[in-house]
């Protein structure tokens, strides 16, 4: 049963982001910052998704499990061309934000959805790849 977001997700908390293997160029070990340019990244929340292996992202072939360590670095990025300084403008809403199911057997209710939103620039998607690690499920 679909229930509203529960808000603001914590620091220290973990976000899938599903990947399909062809998306890392061979012999490539470092997760490719392509990933994580969306303005409205979609993961799933850890804590409401116990068995990603599960997830219907896998069974389209997403089998490459990024693990998202959510943390200020990504939430409040600097400028490194501004001498570090907080860009207050870069700010990444990391939020819960459940999805309901569309009447569809292919599209069920997602309550692990969650949102990292804001615009993407390098420095952002740096920041999420360095506090990112990835597995094949």
């Amino acid at each position: 049963m679909y229930q509203p977001s529960l808000g603001v997700i914590d620091d220290g908390e973990i976000l899938y982001r599903y990947a399909s293997p062809s998306a890392f160029p061979a012999d490539q070990e470092e997760i490719p910052l392509s990933i994580f340019q969306d303005g409205k990244l979609s993961c799933d929340w850890e804590k409401h998704q116990p068995t990603p292996e599960k997830s219907l992202r896998v069974i389209e072939g997403k089998t490459r499990l990024v693990s998202i360590n959510v943390c200020n670095e990504i939430r409040h990025p600097r400028n490194p061309k501004n001498g570090g300084k907080i860009e207050v403008e870069w700010h990444q809403e990391i939020i819960h934000d459940p999805m309901p199911s569309i009447d569809s057997p292919n599209e069920p209710e997602n309550y692990s959805h969650s949102l990292i939103k804001g615009k993407k620039k390098a420095a952002i998607v740096d920041a999420i790849r360095r506090n990112s690690t990835w597995r094949d499920l």
